[in-house]
């Protein structure tokens, strides 16, 4: 508990003088913080799933929390009772010492930057990627598992798939990670179907991954 205060009191130095427009990068401190401070990489998953619940069962359902855990009006003191009555048993000891720490510095309103930032951090950390998928229609499991495990092999990551739909594509798919784009559309002629589409294209990224590392939208 003192190591992740004064881990947090060192490292918000740095940006108070920037007053909130470093906001992003403030809560990002505060994640590190918290994850490191969590323990093993299984650990810190938990608590980043926990900073996400947070968000979705308190602040979301009730919206008088977010201002409260916002409110200047509202002392620390309060704030901090608060926190033991709503999650003292019911939440880790990693999760609750964050929020006390990130009260007794006068950011608990920004819990949802934080769990944003953990979250991300800890994908990072895992090997995990987000991948945005685009299809023309709908694919069973296995044949998108398959386009998965080549996607996986050629980013040396584990992706995190977020599917779309796009029949402008006709056959074929569209993956993004990031800024990088990988078009295996085929959208000006219609030949061959489309589970035969995907499969060349899973092809095509396992013998030429550089067209999918080395393609950057502009």
């Amino acid at each position: 508990m003192a190591d992740l205060s004064d881990q947090l009191q060192l490292d918000e130095s740095r940006h108070d003088n920037v007053f909130d427009v470093d906001a992003e990068r403030l809560a990002r401190v505060y994640a590190q913080a918290g994850l490191d401070a969590a323990g093993d990489l299984s650990a810190q998953g938990s608590l980043a799933e926990e900073l996400n619940s947070v968000v979705a069962d308190v602040l979301e359902k009730h919206s008088e929390m977010e201002e409260i855990f916002r409110s200047e009006l509202i002392s620390k003191e309060e704030k901090l009772e608060l926190l033991d009555h709503i999650f003292s048993g019911k939440a880790s000891e990693s999760l609750l010492n964050l929020l006390k720490v990130m009260t007794k510095h006068g950011r608990l309103g920004m819990v949802r930057d934080v769990a944003r930032s953990a979250f991300e951090m800890w994908e990072d950390r895992a090997g995990k990627v987000r991948v945005q998928l685009e299809l023309p229609k709908p694919i069973d499991d296995a044949l998108q598992n398959e386009i998965l495990a080549s996607l996986g092999k050629v980013l040396g990551a584990d992706p995190q798939v977020e599917t779309s739909i796009n029949p402008d594509l006709l056959a074929g798919f569209v993956v993004r990670v990031g800024d990088k784009v990988y078009d295996a559309s085929v959208r000006t002629r219609l030949e061959k179907s489309h589970q035969s589409m995907v499969v060349q294209a899973i092809e095509a990224i396992q013998q030429h991954p550089e067209q999918f590392i080395d393609r950057t939208v502009e």
